[in-house]
């Protein structure tokens, strides 16, 4: 059963890739929604950890822009999640 999932979200993860274009960091924060179903600043920055912060903000940001993911909360709070 693991091994459906694993391979439904990579699926679904090129899918995403090839509709918006998205930069190999994007690709890591997608990943990890996938998996656990939401992102924050935080968690991303401990995936990149040589990338600032502001570079990381701008990424999501973008992604939210493509329509890919939906922001909830407000600024240090602020979780990403896919969009249905």
């Amino acid at each position: 059963m693991e091994v459906r999932q694993r391979g439904k979200r990579v699926i679904r993860r090129d899918v995403l890739v090839k509709q918006h274009g998205l930069s190999p960091r994007q690709v890591q924060a997608l990943m990890h929604i996938l998996e656990y179903g939401s992102i924050n600043i935080q968690e991303f920055e401990a995936i990149c950890p040589e990338v600032k912060r502001r570079t990381l903000q701008r990424e999501m940001r973008d992604m939210v822009g493509k329509g890919v993911l939906v922001s909830e909360g407000a600024t240090n709070r602020l979780i990403y999640r896919l969009k249905e």
